[in-house]
């Protein structure tokens, strides 16, 4: 029983955090901090290497633009549950289904000759997606 308490808390925290990233584009700071003390329930061990899951995202926040600090953060809370590789594979996941979710809407507004205002850049929230990487990541 005390070993399934920790991915039901990860995921219960991890599917607010969706719902507040799909509502308002903001992910509350109470919520990486939720997810980082779900690490510290035992018998797992931290995964400290599991921030480093993080730097793509990092890297990619500070020389693209982009991505918002609640992402990043979450991502690398996120590692300290799931590792760095179960994290990573999530992140790539998530990142692939975004991908696929924004070249369906690109073929959408083709075929309904919708164009986008010049200048608009397209924001989503990637904590949805991050949700159903990580569901996937965890059966790497």
């Amino acid at each position: 029983m005390e070993g399934i308490i920790r991915p039901v808390l990860f995921f219960w925290v991890l599917s607010l955090a969706a719902v507040s990233d799909l509502r308002t584009r903001n992910i509350p700071d109470w919520m990486p901090l939720m997810i980082a003390g779900i690490s510290l329930i035992s018998p797992q061990p931290v995964y400290l290497t599991g921030l480093l899951a993080a730097l793509p995202l990092l890297i990619t926040g500070v020389t693209a633009g982009g991505i918002g600090g609640g992402d990043i953060k979450l991502a690398g809370a996120c590692g300290l549950v799931l590792g760095f590789e179960r994290t990573l594979a999530g992140l790539i996941m998530a990142l692939c289904l975004l991908l696929l979710y924004h070249g369906i809407g690109q073929c959408i507004r083709k075929i309904r000759k919708e164009k986008c205002e010049a200048g608009k850049e397209q924001a989503y929230p990637l904590v949805p997606f991050l949700l159903l990487g990580m569901l996937l990541g965890i059966r790497i």
